[in-house]
């Protein structure tokens, strides 16, 4: 657990596994700052992924939550989306990459999944991914090539998507394979929003054109498509988030495509792109989340877990 200005260590919780697991994967807190939630090794298998497991900051009590891991939400409609709730609670918006985009919208309140929006301007070849901004939603897809990409303001009244914005190109590599993938993200607070490839998952691209990523993330101005500027181009962003309050990122560089250097953690201002405060951290795949929590543990503790995971 970092401070959120300084990026110093508060506090540090060592969870036993087992030998040779799939060790951690995720890390979210609830609602109330009293739970945090890790994706694990499954129980009785710690060479599978992935079960999900609560920690009480209270207890330091660890237990596991559901079978599944966190990305899955049990609904059936959703089971392979990545899920994105809105600030008030009410809705709950699953981007699906399957056979081509897709954003189904989920009434938390009716228990159900009210309509699936499908833009009908992209095709199997193109990636989605999507944030909330206070009411609305901004869902992006782009080209595997990152050739093209279009971007759509979605609330929850809406019923088609229509065209949507044209965004300037920004991942293409010509000297690249045909078949390397371009995975590009998007991160947002208030009317700010910056895209971004994604770097240290399956498929890095570093890996076939090492000399040809640009790092770094670009602001767009959202209702032409532009974009406007470029920041942190010497950093590999495998996450850009927002900070809670302000105009706040948080952004993790991963070392190396295979994570084989030291990684970067950084605090930078959304409004300039200036890089408030950085970090380096040990050479390891990192994970993090941005949540304001009641208790945060003194020092180095452990979690309680008896008999958690199987010895079979």
């Amino acid at each position: 657990m970092l401070d959120p200005i300084s990026l110093q260590t508060v506090s540090r919780i060592h969870i036993d596994l087992p030998p040779n697991s799939v060790g951690l994967n995720e890390i979210s807190a609830d609602a109330n700052g009293s739970m945090i939630y890790v994706e694990g090794p499954i129980a009785v298998d710690p060479n599978g992924c992935c079960s999900l497991y609560s920690i009480d900051l209270a207890t330091l009590r660890m237990n596991q939550a559901a079978s599944i891991s966190g990305i899955h939400s049990g609904i059936r409609e959703m089971s392979n989306d990545r899920l994105h709730l809105s600030p008030d609670g009410h809705w709950l918006f699953g981007v699906k990459n399957f056979v081509g985009p897709a954003l189904d919208m989920y009434d938390v309140d009716q228990g159900r999944v009210v309509r699936q929006l499908m833009p009908t301007v992209v095709d199997s070849d193109w990636f989605a991914s999507g944030a909330w901004s206070g009411d609305h939603f901004y869902f992006y897809a782009s080209k595997d090539d990152g050739s093209s990409a279009r971007l759509w303001m979605v609330s929850p009244n809406t019923t088609d998507l229509g065209e949507g914005v044209a965004v300037d190109p920004f991942a293409q590599a010509p000297g690249c394979p045909p078949h390397s993938f371009a995975l590009e993200n998007i991160a947002v607070t208030g009317n700010i929003l910056f895209v971004y490839e994604a770097f240290g998952l399956i498929g890095d691209r570093r890996n076939e054109c090492p000399n040809l990523m640009q790092g770094g993330a670009w602001l767009v101005d959202s209702s032409s498509g532009r974009l406007l500027q470029h920041m942190a181009a010497d950093l590999h962003f495998s996450v850009l988030l927002p900070g809670g309050e302000g105009p706040i990122f948080y952004g993790l560089s991963s070392g190396g495509p295979n994570w084989e250097f030291p990684v970067k953690f950084v605090r930078i201002d959304a409004r300039d792109g200036q890089i408030l405060q950085s970090r380096t951290l040990d050479t390891e795949r990192w994970h993090i989340s941005i949540a304001s929590l009641r208790l945060v543990p003194s020092g180095d503790v452990q979690a309680f877990h008896p008999s958690l995971f199987s010895t079979k």
